[in-house]
């Protein structure tokens, strides 16, 4: 194994942030609980740790006693350097400073070099009194919002990566390169060789399968092994009937047409119909639609016959997911499981995407739930409510891409509502938001003309819809983007 960071999650967003921020420096790292054990971490070896933690004020928890006093130099950010103050014997008082802007200068040493005094923002930061052995690494407003061990490469500051941030991302570089002694090695090319060498030792002889969703991960996925396995892959793809228009017609003519991958077809529209008829509640749809799915994936690969693996799509964002769900983020099965993507962000998929050389209509496809569109139909999901739905998700696709604003968005997508009582019409609720890959989400800004010419086309269009609206709604996290 190459070197490596592991970074231990105490805060999502700082999590992610860090990560992305040192793969795009070609540092290889893995995000891991807070709590890992002792062995976890030795058995990954890594070259230091990073405690990622938030600047919302309160203090973490669950880090693990042996890993504080152990072998490996450590960086804790935000919140988590107040709390690895304490377990080092010390103590983080009450709050000294609060969401203000201070001017912090940084005592010499190999984590700071290159690093000149500079203003941050300063979020919850606490009095610290320092452990024994401990001096100010960082101090502001006459108060030391950091600390260094003088004896082992321990140090803490209590802020994180700011957007753009030069220095903090100066601080990061020192701590990987001239603290730990990483390289920078984490590049496409080594990406590629790492999974196919991985994906080859796993399947061995054997074939392996992938579930098509049509979505960007599985596709991803299934092109890496694809790539690995040649025809010893075979895709399967599930047709819900319940994605946006045209899309499983896209998923065939490129996999299977213009790859050549071997994919087989399941037309299970009308099984997930029967399965949906008269359920109106959003928890019930996820519980069916993920039962039917599970039980068409496995009657379909009994007729596959023996394969060696199963291909998933999972990403670092549904492991970061689970783990703050307090799930196994890789649920065990009788088949192994390969899932090539598991360290990387949704961003970084779409660069291995267009490195593999697939179509920028796939690539820059968004994020679907993987109920689809019966999410999106508040009540009985229909015939006749999905054909509406998909087709106003189109009209509002088209008309968002005509006027510049598709790629500035991060997600789009259409809600239908019924009317009230026994009223047949619909009310359609459009949903546009901004993000970054962290637990923020915000509702885009779309121009007032724009959104007329959307309402005016539905309502042309489609005459069962009676009125259209606008969510603008933002959202601290992600799940709360979708309306059910």
């Amino acid at each position: 194994m190459h070197d490596m960071l592991l970074i231990l999650n105490f805060d999502e967003s700082s999590s992610r942030s860090i990560a992305r921020a040192l793969r795009v420096e070609d540092i290889y790292c893995e995000i891991v609980p807070g709590n890992v054990t002792l062995e976890e971490v030795r058995e990954r070896d890594p070259r230091g740790l990073i405690l990622a933690g938030g600047v919302k004020g309160g203090m973490p928890s669950g880090l693990n006693e042996d890993l504080v006093h152990g072998q490996w130099p450590i960086l804790a950010l935000g919140d988590a350097a107040a709390y690895l103050c304490r377990k080092l014997g010390g103590d983080a008082l009450e709050t000294a400073i609060c969401n203000s802007i201070g001017a912090v200068r940084f005592r010499e040493c190999p984590l700071t070099n290159g690093i000149d005094d500079c203003e941050r923002m300063l979020h919850n930061v606490r009095r610290l009194r320092m452990p024994e052995g401990a001096v100010a690494l960082a101090e502001a407003l006459q108060e030391p919002v950091g600390f260094m061990l003088q004896d082992r490469p321990v140090y803490g500051v209590q802020f994180t990566l700011e957007q753009n941030d030069t220095d903090g991302m100066q601080l990061l570089m020192n701590f990987a390169e001239k603290v730990c002694g990483c390289t920078r090695w984490w590049t496409y090319d080594a990406f590629f060789e790492r999974t196919t060498e991985n994906i080859c030792s796993r399947v061995g002889e054997g074939r392996a399968v992938c579930a098509m969703t049509g979505g960007l991960d599985s596709g991803v996925s299934a092109m890496l092994a694809h790539k690995a396995l040649g025809g010893r892959l075979i895709g399967i793809f599930i047709d819900t009937g319940l994605l946006r228009e045209g899309e499983a017609k896209k998923v065939l003519t490129f996999y299977r047409d213009q790859v050549g991958m071997e994919i087989i077809h399941v037309q299970a529209q009308e099984r997930f119909l029967q399965a949906l008829e008269d359920v109106t509640d959003a928890d019930k749809k996820r519980y069916i639609i993920g039962r039917t799915l599970q039980n068409i994936l496995d009657e379909t690969m009994k007729t596959v016959g023996e394969v060696s693996a199963i291909v998933r799509g999972t990403n670092a964002s549904d492991v970061l997911s689970a783990i703050a769900c307090g799930k196994r983020p890789s649920p065990q099965a009788e088949v192994p499981v390969i899932e090539p993507l598991r360290e990387l962000f949704k961003t970084e998929i779409r660069l291995v995407g267009t490195a593999l050389g697939m179509p920028e209509e796939i690539v820059t496809r968004q994020s679907f739930p993987g109920s689809g569109l019966a999410l999106r139909i508040l009540g009985d999901v229909t015939p006749a409510r999905l054909q509406t739905l998909r087709a106003v998700d189109r009209i509002f696709t088209e008309e968002l891409a005509s006027s510049g604003q598709l790629r500035k968005l991060w997600q789009h997508f259409a809600v239908l509502t019924p009317m009230a009582g026994d009223d047949p019409r619909a009310v359609i609720a459009l949903r546009a938001v901004t993000s970054t890959e962290t637990a923020q989400a915000y509702a885009a800004r779309l121009p007032y003309d724009l959104l007329e010419r959307v309402m005016d086309r539905i309502r042309r269009e489609r005459p069962e819809v009676s009125r259209v609206v606008y969510d603008l709604t933002s959202y601290s996290r992600h799940s709360g983007v979708e309306w059910q």
